[in-house]
C-alpha cells in the first residue's frame, strides 16, 4: 500500500465514478483500476460495490476512508512542518448558509484577505445542514459555520459565537404589519420559507405541530433575497434570521410582525471543525478571525 493508492482511493471515494476520478489524477482509467484492485486485495477487502457504471463505498470501505483522510491529515501537517509555519497561504473549504454568506461573511472575508492575502475561500452555501456535517467529518470540507441550536458531536469541535435572533416579516400593506401576535395567530397565514433542511425552520415547524397545526408553506426557497421578494409582493409572510431582514425593513421594504410567545429555540451561529484534522495555518487564523468578530 502507498500513497498514491490511498490518494486515488480517496478521490474515487468522493466522485465514485472511475472516469471522473482518471480525468482529475490525469491517469488512464485501467490505471485507477488497477490501483483500486490492488488496494482491496492488499487490505484483503472489498472498498466497493460496483454497481453498473456506479460504484458505491461499502462499509469497509467507509471505515478506510476515514483512516485515509486521518492519513492525508498527518501528511499535509509534515509538509506545513518543515515549512515556515507562520507562512497563512491555501484554500479553505467552507459551508456556510445562503444568510450567513450574503449578510455576515463578506466583511469578515474582506479584513481576513488583506491581512492573509495568500488565502483563498470556496464557500458552498447549499449543502445544507446535515450533509454539511458529513462532508466536514469525511474531510471533503475544512469547517462548517452554521445557524442552528447549540449541539455537541463527538467528533467535532464546536464553537459557539453570538445568539442569531429569528423574526418575522410581511409586506407593507399585509394586515399583520407591525402588529404584536402569537404563533398560534399564524397557523393560517400562507407561509414562505427557507428548504426543509434549514435548522430555525424545523425547530418552529415542530412547535407549530406541538401546537396542532402543520407548517405548509406555499413555496420555499434556499435564498433570502428571493422570499424577500416574494414577500414585497404581498405573497405571505416568513420567518428569516434578523441579519437577513433588518435594513429591509429599515428601509421601509417589509414590515416585522412582533411575536409575543418567544421564538421557540435558541438560534446562535456557531462554527466546527473535526477533531482529529490538521488545522493549517490558515485555518487556524480563520478560527480565530472568526471568534474575534462574532462573541457574544
Amino acid at each position: 500500500m502507498d500513497t498514491k493508492q490511498l490518494n486515488t482511493f480517496r478521490h474515487l471515494a468522493k466522485s465514485l465514478n472511475f472516469s471522473q476520478t482518471a480525468m482529475e489524477l490525469n491517469f488512464a482509467q485501467s490505471t485507477v483500476s488497477a490501483q483500486i484492485r490492488s488496494l482491496e486485495n492488499e487490505l484483503r477487502l472489498t472498498l466497493f460495490d460496483r454497481l453498473g457504471k456506479k460504484v458505491a463505498l461499502t462499509i469497509e470501505g467507509k471505515s478506510v476512508l476515514n483512516y485515509a483522510n486521518r492519513f492525508r491529515n498527518i501528511e499535509d501537517e509534515f509538509i506545513s512542518s518543515l515549512k515556515d509555519d507562520s507562512e497563512v497561504v491555501g484554500e479553505l473549504n467552507i459551508y456556510a448558509p445562503n444568510s450567513i454568506c450574503v449578510y455576515l461573511l463578506p466583511c469578515v472575508l474582506t479584513q481576513f484577505r488583506k491581512k492573509f492575502p495568500g488565502v483563498t475561500f470556496r464557500l458552498r452555501a447549499h449543502l445544507g445542514t446535515k450533509r454539511a456535517l458529513e462532508e466536514l467529518k469525511s474531510g471533503k470540507i475544512d469547517m462548517a459555520i452554521l445557524l442552528e441550536e447549540v449541539f455537541t458531536d463527538q467528533e467535532l469541535n464546536i464553537q459557539s459565537h453570538r445568539e442569531e435572533e429569528i423574526i418575522f416579516i410581511c409586506s407593507n400593506d399585509h394586515p399583520l404589519a407591525e402588529s404584536v401576535v402569537s404563533l398560534n395567530d399564524l397557523k393560517d397565514q400562507n407561509f414562505i420559507t427557507t428548504e426543509p433542511t434549514c435548522g430555525y425552520r424545523a425547530i418552529l415547524s415542530n412547535h407549530l405541530l406541538s401546537l396542532g397545526h402543520k407548517l405548509d408553506p406555499v413555496m420555499w426557497f434556499d435564498n433570502a433575497e428571493a422570499i424577500k421578494q416574494c414577500i414585497m409582493c404581498d405573497m405571505g409572510i416568513s420567518f428569516l434570521p434578523k441579519i437577513a431582514a433588518e435594513e429591509d425593513i429599515a428601509t421601509n421594504k417589509i414590515k416585522q410582525i412582533h411575536i409575543s410567545d418567544k421564538f421557540p429555540g435558541q438560534i446562535k451561529l456557531q462554527s466546527a471543525t473535526h477533531k482529529q484534522k490538521w488545522l493549517s495555518p490558515a485555518l487556524r487564523e480563520f478560527i480565530t478571525a472568526l471568534a474575534d468578530e462574532f462573541s457574544d
